[in-house]
């Protein structure tokens, strides 16, 4: 009787010990390209820039990543479209997203610093397919609202 009290009690701890919960799997930071709306107020107007494609880059480690975004004007009536990186966004991985955040950097574009419009503020999100993030670029509100493309067109 013992034995089978032994045996039983076992079989319970055997199965009760296959049944632990996975643990969580966290989203790992990815290079991925992005397309959608980048909104920058411009004289307290909003100016949207849509079909605009963003580059997500992270560093090796996944703690930092830059940003691109291409072919972007940051007023109506600016005759070219440039392209803008951010570089040292932190990055913080949860069970939910990837957020972002940088309190300022200076961005890079036509060839080396921009200073005139040093970036500030940024905080965004990068989940599933989707990436969000808004920021100041010197004075202007600027933000992004994007979906992940299939293949890079860039």
């Amino acid at each position: 009787m013992k034995k089978n009290s032994i045996l039983l009690a076992l079989a319970a701890w055997a199965v009760l010990a296959c049944n632990k919960p996975e643990p969580e799997k966290l989203p790992v930071p990815e290079t991925a390209d992005f397309k959608g709306t980048v909104t920058v107020v411009y004289k307290e107007t909003p100016f949207d820039n849509e079909d605009i494609e963003v580059n997500f880059t992270p560093s090796e480690d996944g703690k930092t990543a830059s940003v691109t975004i291409y072919k972007i004007r940051f007023v109506p009536q600016m005759p070219v479209t440039i392209d803008v990186t951010i570089p040292n966004i932190d990055l913080t991985v949860t069970k939910d997203a990837i957020l972002l955040s940088c309190d300022e950097v200076i961005p890079l574009a036509m060839g080396g610093e921009y200073p005139r419009y040093t970036v500030t503020g940024l905080t965004g999100t990068q989940k599933d397919d989707a990436l969000e993030f808004s920021l100041h670029f010197g004075d202007y509100p600027t933000s992004f609202k994007g979906t992940r493309q299939a293949s890079s067109s860039l």
